[in-house]
Order: C-alpha cells, then structure tokens, then sequence
C-alpha cells in the first residue's frame, strides 16, 4: 500500500471514531476544507507534512501516535522516480 492511501486511511479512520466530518476538521485543524477533501478523496497522493501535524493536533495525538497503527506496517512509496537531469 502507498504512504498517502494509508494516511487517508488513518484520517477517515481517526475522523469516523470522533465523529468528525471533513468540515469539522477543517475548523479544528484550521486548514482549508478543499485543501482536505482533495487529499482525502484521492485527487492529490500529496499532503504537507505541516498539514498533516495540524490533523494530528486537531485529533490531540503526535505523529509518532498517528503513525502507530497496523496500517502502516506494509508502506511503501510507489511509483516513485527519480528525474535526473541530463
């Protein structure tokens, strides 16, 4: 599984057990609505490492905790290439 579809995972995950909507945790996380619904609906693999410190701040839990989930435990980063310049 790709890093970006097991944080989405992990989010949906976090947002279902608190009950949470994409809106909700917009205004607690304070980053823009569509900002999330692009990253959480898969429009985008990418999340800035800021935002994704803010999500965890608005679910009161570090990165570290965040990341402490069996759903992390087959990551890999796919698809990845490297340009090189000639």
């Amino acid at each position: 599984m790709e890093l970006s579809e097991a944080i989405v995972i992990r989010i949906k995950q976090l947002m279902k057990q608190k009950k949470l909507k994409i809106y909700d945790l917009s205004i607690l996380s304070g980053i823009p609505r569509c900002t999330l619904s692009i990253f959480l609906n898969r429009t985008t693999k990418t999340l800035r490492l800021e935002n994704l410190l803010f999500i965890c701040e608005a679910f009161n839990m570090s990165l570290k905790d965040f990341f402490d989930d069996k759903v992390f435990e087959n990551v890999e980063a796919k698809h990845w290439l490297k340009k090189t310049e000639e």
